[in-house]
């Protein structure tokens, strides 16, 4: 069995062996199987024979003072909480660490979250605010160090719960397992997807529960200009009683950036790449990853089917001579978004670009260092 999926498994060491074969013997073999042939073998297309915009409210028609009174009433409460994803390594801005530590003048990524959800203490000095990090087992430890080394930017410890994103093993073409040059079967982080059922195996979504919390804001780490805990989105999240609260921007003509959808009935997010020709302009919701759930919600999604997504990749590995290459291999992933559909009531708000969304993703261009310097110095965040 194990040769099968290891072709130079008899190769190994007897040591490496049994190192592998312990960690062969915890994969769920089925289900790589299953999503190898569903996602690459058998690979068929999205059905898209039905797109819809989403309905939407725009900022402009809230009653701000109303929603906002909702929102710091729940916050002050503790009924909600902030979610980040932060996984991630900094390797595209050529920075050596998790992403959340880049610094702009002294001031992290992590730092300008904080900075935000201090700003929620209660009148008696003490903050209600329970923040969940997920990490993955690339930056985990960084991670950890990093804000105990600036004494969790004066956040709470208590406040603060760190968890680990879940993972899947890419496969050859072959649909053979890799071994990594240390010879461990190789595991990838398995998308953002994952962090449903990350929240719930870590114990995060229990810990939640008995702390009362009924509402999660959640966000990437790399939206510089990331309004945390947005009164706006809080409010109309909690007063209209949602599931789903998602805000969006309106796209750029021909921007490649997903729109917020309904396809064939569900909500969800579709790929600009795969939006029905000549429709591109016709939907007006950029998805830009923030979002509020309710923990029903938050529970369907963890025990829920969601499918994986196929990426190629190249990543270094051990071949059949225990030689290692680099060459493309098949990484699958999760998308949170696909999670929608289990949702029974998703509202969506559309607001302003300007002070809202500046993705930090590459070193230089667009949604550079340079542009997330910009709008952080425009906003006066740093």
């Amino acid at each position: 069995m194990i040769e099968k999926w290891i072709p130079q498994y008899n190769l190994l060491e007897d040591s490496y062996q049994d190192k592998v074969k312990e960690q062969f013997e915890t994969l769920d073999i089925n289900t790589i199987e299953r999503v190898y042939n569903e996602t690459y073998v058998n690979k068929t297309e999205v059905d898209l024979s039905s797109v819809e915009e989403v309905p939407y409210v725009l900022k402009s028609a809230l009653d701000l003072d109303a929603v906002s009174e909702a929102a710091n009433t729940a916050v002050d409460s503790g009924e909600v909480a902030v979610v980040l994803m932060a996984g991630g390594q900094g390797t595209r801005l050529e920075h050596p660490g998790p992403k959340g530590t880049f610094s702009f003048e002294g001031v992290s990524l992590f730092e300008l979250q904080a900075r935000q959800i201090l700003e929620f203490k209660n009148a008696q000095g003490e903050l209600k605010v329970r923040w969940y990090i997920m990490t993955s087992d690339i930056n985990h430890e960084e991670t950890m160090d990093f804000f105990k080394e600036h004494n969790y930017f004066e956040v709470p410890e208590e406040n603060i719960h760190f968890f680990k994103q879940e993972h899947f093993p890419p496969l050859t073409k072959e649909g053979e397992l890799l071994l990594t040059e240390y010879k461990d079967i190789m595991l990838t982080p398995n998308g953002n997807g994952g962090i449903f059922s990350s929240l719930k195996n870590s114990g995060m979504l229990k810990e939640m529960e008995q702390a009362g919390v009924k509402h999660v804001f959640m966000n990437n780490v790399d939206n510089v200009v990331v309004k945390v805990l947005d009164p706006a989105l809080v409010g109309l999240h909690v007063t209209e009683n949602n599931d789903i609260t998602s805000k969006s921007i309106t796209p750029k003509s021909g921007e490649s950036v997903g729109r917020l959808a309904v396809m064939n009935g569900s909500k969800g997010v579709v790929e600009y790449t795969e939006l029905p020709a000549g429709s591109e302009d016709k939907f007006t919701n950029a998805n830009i990853g923030i979002h509020m759930y309710s923990m029903n919600f938050l529970n369907k999604a963890a025990d829920g089917e969601m499918p994986y997504h196929l990426a190629l990749k190249k990543l270094e590995h051990l071949n059949h001579h225990l030689t290692v290459v680099k060459e493309e291999v098949l990484k699958f992933e999760k998308f949170y978004f696909d999670a929608f559909k289990y949702a029974d009531k998703h509202n969506t708000l559309q607001v302003d670009r300007k002070g809202e969304f500046s993705p930090l993703k590459n070193k230089a261009g667009n949604d550079s260092i340079e542009t997330a310097f910009k709008d952080l110095t425009e906003e006066g965040l740093i």
